[in-house]
């Protein structure tokens, strides 16, 4: 459901906010930790609703967004909650049904210290390894961000991980596999990116969906 009101903007401790006026936990009837879609003057981003207690919670507002506002006016204001926030899949161009390509070939981008997660995504994307830096951000990457990344460029992959324990295993045609905390892409019985991988480290593999499949 949507809300709509009128509400100002005011700043405390160098960061903005916009006070909701009313009771969320009554209106809305939900509590806790709320991920919500917010609109402005045709500017919409998601955040989380900061908690005051007893129902009332604000609506945490960044730079880039006061920087289009004035804080003495107020404004019409909608506000959305949902289920969780979109992240880095967010407005994505494509979809499972549109991804970004049929995976049916690997070029190979060695793998970056601190960015082997980054990595195995641009290959199955056939991206630069810069420009999903851009979309996932810095940083060691985990198995959530890295399906993210996924889900944004439209790539399919099973529903769930499969954990070997260190135990042998017969690797699906395309995966992406934890090995020893890092993560490697396995594309038609070969490791890109890597050299040298000790199987009995593998950890865990989430099997990705590839043209023909």
């Amino acid at each position: 459901m949507i809300y709509r009101f009128r509400a100002g903007i005011y700043t405390e401790g160098g960061r903005a906010f916009i006070k909701i006026p009313f009771n969320v936990w009554e209106e809305a009837g939900i509590k806790g930790n709320i991920p919500c879609r917010v609109s402005i003057l045709g500017l919409s981003f998601e955040c989380k609703l900061i908690p005051k207690g007893n129902g009332n919670y604000f609506v945490p507002i960044t730079k880039k967004t006061l920087s289009a506002l004035e804080p003495a006016e107020e404004y019409e204001i909608e506000m959305e909650p949902i289920e969780t926030l979109s992240r880095i899949n967010h407005d994505s161009p494509y979809s499972k049904e549109h991804p970004i390509r049929k995976i049916d070939c690997i070029e190979t981008i060695p793998i970056q210290a601190g960015f082997c997660g980054h990595c195995c995504v641009a290959m199955l994307a056939g991206v630069s390894l810069s420009d999903v830096v851009m979309l996932m951000g810095k940083g060691h990457a985990s198995w959530s961000k890295i399906l993210e990344a996924l889900d944004y460029y439209g790539i399919s992959y099973a529903p769930k991980a499969v954990y070997t324990k260190g135990g042998s295993c017969q690797l699906p045609l395309c995966c992406i596999v934890n090995n020893d905390n890092s993560f490697i892409l396995w594309y038609k019985g070969s490791f890109y990116g890597v050299t040298d991988v000790d199987p009995k480290k593998t950890i865990s593999y989430i099997e990705i969906f590839v043209a023909g499949q």
